[in-house]
């Protein structure tokens, strides 16, 4: 058992009593979380350095930051540079074996061959892949496309299985770039029918710009779906909420450590950056309010676009719970992962 290293701090008990505890249904299912285990990682990098993280550390981080509330969860494998794949997967499926309202995305490198995959997706607990830009057979991280990091003939297999794919998409542009537009509707249309996509991030939009312009094109392709993970900017959601299926996005935290920080991803015009405000040096001579964690500032845009679409409280449900159980295939019975 690892144990969580919570920083919980007055600011954030008052936003979530006042403003977030009536929001925030009884019910959750984070569909972008991570494990983490450094014992996985053949050689950590200095900047990459992380707390290990488990089923415990994301549940007692649940008790605090949503008290009360049923968690479920889809956990994704974690990309972090020098990750032994083979002993990560085997970590995962060993931790939440036999454990109620969870699943996983497997995590997939161009280099995973097909058989092992297949083999581990014969686990009913495993339901997907989650193929990381940074695995690129390119060496370009930042404008590689989606065949690039995850291979066709993978592709192939997922569409066989109707498997899903959790997809950080790479490019400058995110989901308005024009290659991936193609790419995606060519899949999702004519190649891969039977994949179900999950584009994290809100579809890589953690800025107004990109969903904006590539919202009417995604809504019009089948099997397209959107978790809210790390976006703390408000115009995003508004966009998908407004102009896409509110069934179509789920509730998604990227906990522990891209999300349960104090600060929040700074929307800078087309551009975006992510903000510790421990590090920032900033002074407050007007206010005693303090910087929030960054999940809570991703809560407050949601509730305020939310409100803005109309959304029905059974809308919200949905968003929070109800419309990726359905997807993933939980019953609605299945226990929480937290009882």
């Amino acid at each position: 058992m690892t144990k969580a290293d919570i920083d919980y701090r007055e600011c954030d008990r008052i936003v979530w009593e006042e403003e977030l505890a009536d929001f925030v249904p009884d019910r959750i299912l984070d569909s972008h979380i991570h494990f983490y285990w450094s014992s996985n990682v053949d050689e950590v990098q200095p900047y990459f350095e992380r707390v290990d993280t488990d089923l415990d550390v994301v549940n007692e981080w649940a008790e605090v930051l949503y008290p009360g509330r049923k968690m479920q969860y889809l956990i994704l494998g974690t990309p972090y540079p020098g990750t032994n794949v083979t002993k990560h997967v085997a970590s995962v499926r060993d931790e939440i074996d036999g454990v109620p309202g969870i699943r996983h995305n497997r995590l997939v490198t161009p280099s995973c061959k097909l058989e092992d995959i297949e083999r581990d997706l014969q686990n009913p607990q495993l339901i997907g892949l989650k193929p990381y830009r940074t695995y690129s057979v390119t060496g370009d991280i930042a404008e590689c496309r989606i065949h690039e990091f995850l291979t066709h003939e993978q592709m192939e297999l997922a569409n066989h299985h109707g498997w899903w794919v959790t997809m950080h998409l790479s490019r400058f542009d995110g989901c308005a770039d024009t290659a991936n537009l193609e790419d995606l509707e060519e899949y999702t249309t004519k190649r891969y029918p039977n994949i179900k996509w999950q584009l994290a991030h809100c579809a890589r939009s953690f800025t107004y710009w990109a969903i904006q312009n590539a919202v009417d094109r995604l809504r019009d392709m089948p099997n397209i779906f959107y978790d809210t993970s790390a976006v703390t900017d408000v115009r995003p959601y508004i966009t998908l909420l407004t102009k896409e299926d509110p069934q179509r996005v789920f509730w998604g935290s990227d906990g522990v450590g891209a999300a349960f920080f104090h600060g929040h991803y700074a929307a800078l015009g087309r551009s975006w950056q992510h903000y510790d405000a421990d590090q920032g040096g900033l002074k407050f001579p007007h206010t005693d309010a303090r910087p929030i964690l960054s999940v809570y500032e991703q809560l407050l845009s949601l509730k305020f676009a939310a409100e803005v679409a109309g959304l029905s409280r059974e809308q919200v449900e949905g968003v929070f719970w109800r419309n990726a159980a359905t997807a993933y295939g939980l019953a609605e019975d299945e226990r929480a992962t937290n009882e």
